[in-house]
C-alpha cells in the first residue's frame, strides 16, 4: 500500500469551490447571527460612506473650485472629514466584531473536532500519525479562523464596494463606465489561470507541513532510541529532505503570487490610461466636466483597491478551503460505533454483572484479511482467574483488544453474562472491564491527578485505598507524596512506580473484570512482591485475565489457555497441561531451564 493511500486524509478534491464545505463553514457562523448581521450592517454603512468620498470631491471641483464658491468648498471639506471620521470608527468596531466571531468559530470547531477525535476507533490511530492529527487541531483550525476574522467579511465588504462603484460610475457617465468594465475579462482570465495553480500549491504546502509535524512528533517521542543508536545525523538528513520539500512548495506558491499581483496592477494601470485618454478628449470637447473625470479616476483607483485586497485574501481563502476539507474530512471519519448490530444500547450495571466471559468461534484481523485470531472459543466462569499463554504473536493481546472492543471481530461472538458485547454500549462495557497494561500511560500533573484521573476524590479515601493495597511504600518515597508533579508520560518515575499508579487507578475504578497485560515485567524484586500482593487484592472477587511471558506469574491461575499463531491449542490447569506434554509443557521446560541458569549465575 502506498503511503499516500494509507494516510487518506491527505487526499483532497480538486474543486476550486466546494459548496458542501462552504455550507458547513456557514453553519458555524450562523451560530452568531446577531454579530454576523451587525458586521454586514457596518460593512454596508462603511461602503456607502466610502462611495460618497470621490463624488463629493468631484462635486467640490465643479461647483466650488471652478466657480470660486468658497462656501461649497468649506461645506464639502467638512462633510468629507465627518464621513471619513465616522467610517473609520465603524471600521474599528467592525474589525473587533469580526475578530470576535472568528475566535468563537475557532473555539467551536476545535472543541467539536477534539470531541470527535476522542470517539474514533483505535484502528484510526494505528494508521494516522499523531502529528497529522495535531495539525488538524492547530494549523488547519487557525487557517479557518483567519478566514472568518480577516477574510470573509472583509471580502464581502470589498464586493459591495466594487458593485457600488460600478453603480455610481454608470450613474455619472455610461461610456466611461463601459470602458472601465471592458478590462474585467482580463482580470477573470488571470484569476482562473493562476487560481487553480495557487490552490493546488497551497494544499501541497499544508500536506507537507503535516509531514513535518508528524516527523517531529515521532522523533521527539523516540528521542531516547535516536540518541542510544546514534541516529541524530541520519534523522537530521531525513528532516532536511522533508523541510526542503516544504520550502520548494512555498517558493512555488510565492512565485505564483508574485506574478498574480503585478498582473492585476497592470490591468489597473490600463483602465486608468483608457479612462484618462477618453475622458480628457470628452472634457476638451465640452462633453465632460473636470469634476466628473477626477471623480471617475478616483473611483477607478478605489475600484482596484478592493480587487487587490481580494487578491491578497485569496491565499487566506485557499488555505481555509484546503484546511476545511481536511478538518471536515476528519470529522466524517466513522466514530467508535458498532457496524454489525445497529444502535447498541444495553448497559451492564456493575452490581448486576457476574463476570461470565465466553468466546464463540471468534475470528479477527487488523486489516480484514490476515487473521490473527482464528476460530477462538473458550469460557471463563465468574470470579475465575485465567492466564493466556503463548509465544509473541500468538494473539494474546488481540484477545484483550476485541474483549474491550478497541477492535471489532469479523466473525464469531463474544458474550458477557450471555449478552453479545456488540449489544452493550462501549462506555458501559469499559466500566465493567479494566486493563492494567505493561506500558502505563501517565499524564502531566500530580500523582493524585494521575491516580484519580482528575476525579474529585478526597485524600483520606485515596490513602485508605492505597493502604488497603499495601502500596504505601511507594507513596512514602515520593518527595511530595500525592502532590508530586509527574512529568509527561511519567518520565520521572520507575517502572514499579508507574505500575503502582496503574493498580491503584484500576482499584478505584472498580471494574468487575480485570485484565493484567505483563503487569509485573521490568520491575525490581522488592517492587514486584508489593505489586504481586496488590494484584491478589485487586482480583479478589473479580474475574481476572493474565497475560504474561514469565510463567511464574500465572501458576496460581485457575485455568491456562495456550495460544499459538492465533489458535487455541490447549486449555486446562497447570498440572493438566504438563501431563499433556504439549506446547505449554515445552514452554514451561524452557522457563525452568532459564531459571536454573539464572540461579547458577547468581
Amino acid at each position: 500500500m502506498k503511503r499516500e493511500e494509507f494516510f487518506n486524509e491527505d487526499i483532497l478534491s480538486g474543486k476550486l469551490y466546494d459548496r458542501t464545505v462552504i455550507r458547513k463553514l456557514l453553519s458555524y457562523v450562523l451560530r452568531y447571527k446577531a454579530s454576523g448581521l451587525l458586521s454586514i450592517f457596518m460593512v454596508l454603512t462603511t461602503t456607502v460612506l466610502f462611495l460618497m468620498g470621490p463624488y463629493l470631491f468631484g462635486y467640490a471641483i465643479d461647483h466650488g473650485i471652478n466657480k470660486g464658491d468658497r462656501v461649497v468648498i468649506y461645506k464639502t471639506a467638512w462633510a468629507l472629514l465627518g464621513i471619513e471620521t465616522l467610517r473609520l470608527l465603524l471600521v474599528v468596531l467592525q474589525s473587533y466584531n469580526i475578530q470576535a466571531i472568528g475566535q468563537k468559530v475557532m473555539l467551536d470547531m476545535r472543541m467539536e473536532l477534539f470531541n470527535h477525535i476522542q470517539s474514533l476507533p483505535n484502528s484510526f490511530f494505528d494508521k494516522n500519525p499523531v502529528g497529522r492529527i495535531v495539525t488538524r487541531l492547530t494549523n488547519d483550525i487557525a487557517a479557518i479562523g483567519e478566514l472568518f476574522s480577516a477574510g470573509v467579511i472583509v471580502v464581502i465588504g470589498d464586493i459591495f464596494i466594487i458593485i457600488g462603484i460600478f453603480v455610481v460610475m454608470f450613474m455619472l457617465n455610461l461610456k466611461l463606465a463601459i470602458i472601465t468594465l471592458s478590462v474585467f475579462p482580463i482580470i477573470v482570465i488571470i484569476a482562473f489561470k493562476f487560481g487553480a495553480r495557487m490552490k493546488n500549491s497551497f494544499r501541497e504546502i499544508r500536506r507537507k507541513l503535516a509531514r513535518i509535524n508528524a516527523y517531529l512528533n515521532e522523533n521527539i517521542t523516540g528521542m531516547k532510541v535516536i540518541q542510544l543508536f546514534n541516529r541524530e545525523g541520519k534523522n537530521y538528513k531525513k528532516f532536511d529532505e522533508i523541510n526542503d520539500d516544504y520550502l520548494k512548495e512555498q517558493i512555488k506558491y510565492i512565485r505564483y503570487f508574485a506574478v498574480f499581483q503585478p498582473a492585476i496592477n497592470m490591468v489597473s494601470a490600463l483602465a486608468v490610461g483608457l479612462v484618462l485618454w477618453y475622458g480628457a478628449i470628452r472634457n476638451m470637447h465640452g462633453f465632460l466636466t473636470l469634476g466628473v473625470l477626477v471623480a471617475f479616476l478616483a473611483y477607478i483607483h478605489d475600484l482596484f483597491e478592493p480587487i487587490r485586497d481580494i487578491v491578497e485574501k485569496y491565499n487566506i481563502f485557499q488555505g481555509a478551503m484546503a484546511s476545511s476539507e481536511r478538518v471536515f474530512g476528519l470529522m466524517q471519519e466513522p466514530s467508535e460505533v458498532d457496524y454489525t448490530i445497529p444502535n447498541p444500547s444495553r448497559e451492564v450495571p456493575k452490581r448486576d454483572f457476574n463476570g461470565l466471559i465466553e468466546f464463540g468461534n471468534v475470528w479477527f484481523a487488523y486489516n480484514n484479511c490476515d487473521y490473527v485470531l482464528k476460530d477462538i472459543s473458550f469460557k471463563i466462569k465468574p470470579g475465575e482467574s485465567v492466564s493466556l499463554v503463548g509465544m509473541t504473536g500468538s494473539g494474546k493481546t488481540s484477545i484483550v483488544n476485541v474483549l474491550t472492543r478497541l477492535y471489532e471481530v469479523q466473525k464469531g461472538t463474544i458474550w458477557l453474562d450471555h449478552i453479545d458485547i456488540r449489544k452493550i454500549e462501549k462506555i458501559g462495557l469499559r466500566y465493567v472491564i479494566g486493563l492494567v497494561s505493561q506500558d502505563v500511560f501517565l499524564f502531566a500533573g500530580t500523582l493524585r491527578e494521575n491516580i484519580t484521573l482528575f476525579d474529585p476524590i478526597q485524600d483520606p479515601k485515596l490513602l485508605e485505598t492505597i493502604e488497603a493495597l499495601g502500596l504505601m511504600p511507594f507513596i512514602n518515597r515520593m518527595p511530595k507524596g500525592l502532590d508530586m508533579e509527574i512529568s509527561e508520560r511519567g518520565a520521572n518515575l520507575s517502572a514499579g512506580e508507574r505500575q503502582f499508579i496503574s493498580l491503584t487507578r484500576i482499584f478505584i475504578y472498580d471494574p468487575r473484570v480485570i485484565i493484567l497485560d505483563e503487569a509485573t515485567s521490568n520491575i525490581d524484586p522488592i517492587s514486584e512482591v508489593l505489586i504481586q500482593n496488590a494484584i491478589q487484592k485487586v482480583i479478589q472477587g473479580r474475574t481476572s485475565i493474565f497475560i504474561a511471558h514469565r510463567l511464574s506469574t500465572i501458576l496460581h491461575c485457575d485455568k491456562i489457555i495456550v495460544l499459538n499463531k492465533g489458535e487455541k491449542v490447549e486449555e486446562g490447569s497447570h498440572e493438566e497441561l504438563l501431563r499433556l506434554n504439549g506446547l505449554y509443557s515445552q514452554l514451561y521446560k524452557v522457563y525452568m531451564k532459564e531459571e536454573l541458569i539464572s540461579h547458577a549465575r547468581g
